[in-house]
Formats: structure tokens, sequence, C-alpha cells
């Protein structure tokens, strides 16, 4: 199994972004949230969701049908 993190969303708050972790995590698809709120200093990137690359597509899909 391969262990590299893709981002497939930025968020601009950890709100957000946990909300679609724990939808992602209810179908089986470990996942993590990394990043600052753009409400925080040095924000301004956002905040990322990271799931494993060979799920990167079937979390994609599974935020698409939200």
């Amino acid at each position: 199994m391969d262990s590299r993190m893709t981002p497939i969303m930025t968020y601009p708050t950890r709100v957000e972004a946990d909300l679609d972790r724990i939808a992602l995590e209810a179908e089986g698809i470990s996942c993590v949230v990394v990043g600052v709120g753009a409400a925080w200093e040095g924000g301004i990137e956002g905040v990322q969701l990271l799931v494993p690359d060979d799920e990167a597509e079937r979390a994609r899909r599974i935020l698409a049908r939200e």
C-alpha cells in the first residue's frame, strides 16, 4: 500500500474540511486535515484535506455527490 498522501480539496476553514473528512471516514477512507484557516494569520493557503494516493479518485467522487 502506498503511504503517500494527496491533497484533494482546499477549504477556507478547518470546520468545512472536517465535515468532508468525517464523510470520507464514514466511507472507509482514512484522511487528514492540515493547515490553518484563512481567519488565522498565515492561513492564506487555506486548509487541505489529504487522502492516500490510491484513494484520491474515489474520495473526489464521494465528495462530488454531496
